[in-house]
């Protein structure tokens, strides 16, 4: 952090006379004052004598908003709770609550710790603003939906919240604003998908449709397969087709690897971008040699530790892999370069991988940031494993492979199924 007091060279006098005049009485200038731990609570002590009937929940409304911002996020809720409750509308718990809401996908931060605060003491009632955004979402995939199609699209989702208070109703278990999503963004896909091959009616689709909409993403062909069975018996019996397309179709897909791997040049320059080039973050290098070189996943990587890392060997632990996995001197580099990033860091948290939102405490870095960590190289850790995966069991007894990454050896075979590349196939003579 810059000292306040430090003259900058781009700076007028004016602008520096105006830094660093101090906070009167306080002798302190205004970034120091804005930080001040006990600014909110002179704020409140001020709003509550300036009301002449406050509340009796005021106190620890105010305690509960220092307590969950920055002193200076803090004053600015305080102020406006202040500016609400001397209004001339009631200062119910419920009504206050109602009335600190912002319009929008988002209620405010205000209105978010009121809710907090009111419903765990009872005071209030929860808001609906889950139900608004979730209602929202629907609303955005059914209108993605290509124009000819929304209709169906439309009556299905009555369908789905229809049953869903139905379930309410009979006490059984509804469905969450989650699956209602995953089935909507699913229906729209496929919508979408149909539109494409030229199709504008439900009644057009065929099994080829359903099929080739399944082969864009083999993995979820169980859910996908499900959901559309589901719409298209609702199709049917409200007469939008007459027959169903996917009533032929298997939900199990051919057991094998069918994911992307990386070629020889495409590792060279990956390997060259991690070991040479000093603008990469170190970070990126240590997911990218070590899913690179030793098929480390990326839950391996943000769980390591520095007790994990043998300075003496040069080695390290993954995961649950059974023996120290021996480095060589790319891999090394990469592990010390972060190492020494870490340093700058000034943290006392345990991972080798620590970030900004982490640093301060001891657990290991998001998911969310591991997940896109490689994207300046635009690569995914899981490419770049099933690539040394696949090099390593082809090459190997699959057996020796699982022993060493701790896996199972069923979870390995699946890396020996392939496509055939038929040009790789040399063309036998033809038999005259």
């Amino acid at each position: 952090m810059r000292n306040l007091f430090t003259p900058s060279p781009d700076e007028g006098p004016a602008a520096r006379l105006r830094r660093l005049r101090p906070h009167a009485g306080h002798g302190l200038c205004s970034a120091c004052w804005q930080r001040r731990p006990e600014r909110p609570f002179v704020a409140g002590e001020n709003l509550i004598a300036r009301l002449a009937d406050p509340p009796p929940w005021l106190g620890e409304v105010i305690g509960h908003l220092a307590a969950g911002h920055s002193p200076a996020r803090a004053c600015v809720l305080i102020g406006q709770l202040g500016r609400l409750l001397g209004d001339e509308h009631p200062n119910h718990p419920q009504a206050l609550l109602e009335r600190a809401r912002l319009p929008g996908r988002s209620m405010g931060p205000l209105a978010r710790g009121l809710e907090i605060f009111f419903v765990e003491r009872d005071l209030a009632l929860a808001t609906d603003h889950a139900e608004r955004l979730a209602a929202g979402r629907r609303r955005r995939r059914i209108d993605a939906v290509p124009g000819p199609l929304r209709p169906a699209a439309e009556a299905f989702n009555t369908f789905l919240l229809r049953s869903r208070e139905r379930a309410r109703r009979a006490g059984t278990l509804p469905r969450a604003d989650v699956t209602l999503d995953i089935k909507l963004s699913t229906l729209r896909d496929l919508g979408q998908h149909v539109s494409a091959r030229g199709k504008q009616d439900w009644a057009l689709v065929d099994v080829h449709d359903i099929e080739a909409f399944l082969a864009a993403q083999p993995k979820n062909r169980p859910r996908r397969l499900q959901i559309a069975r589901q719409f298209f018996r609702f199709a049917k019996t409200h007469k939008m087709i007459l027959i169903d397309p996917t009533s032929g179709l298997s939900a199990k897909a051919a057991k094998g690897f069918i994911g992307k791997t990386l070629t020889l040049d495409q590792q060279r320059r990956l390997f060259q971008r991690w070991i040479t080039d000093p603008a990469v973050h170190p970070h990126e290098a240590l997911l990218g040699i070590l899913a690179l070189l030793h098929g480390a996943s990326s839950a391996e990587v943000r769980h390591l530790r520095l007790d994990d890392i043998d300075l003496a060997s040069r080695a390290i632990r993954l995961g649950q892999r059974p023996h120290l996995v021996p480095l060589d001197p790319a891999s090394w580099s990469t592990v010390q370069r972060c190492m020494a990033h870490r340093t700058t860091q000034h943290t006392s948290n345990p991972h080798l991988m620590v970030t900004k939102g982490t640093k301060a405490g001891r657990s290991p870095a998001s998911v969310a940031y591991v997940s896109h960590v490689l994207d300046p190289a635009g690569i995914s850790p899981r490419m770049l494993r099933s690539t040394r995966l696949i090099d390593l069991v082809n090459t190997m007894d699959a057996k020796f492979v699982a022993a060493a990454f701790g896996m199972n050896p069923e979870g390995v075979m699946i890396y020996l199924a392939d496509h055939i590349d038929e040009g790789r196939l040399t063309a036998q003579p033809e038999q005259g």
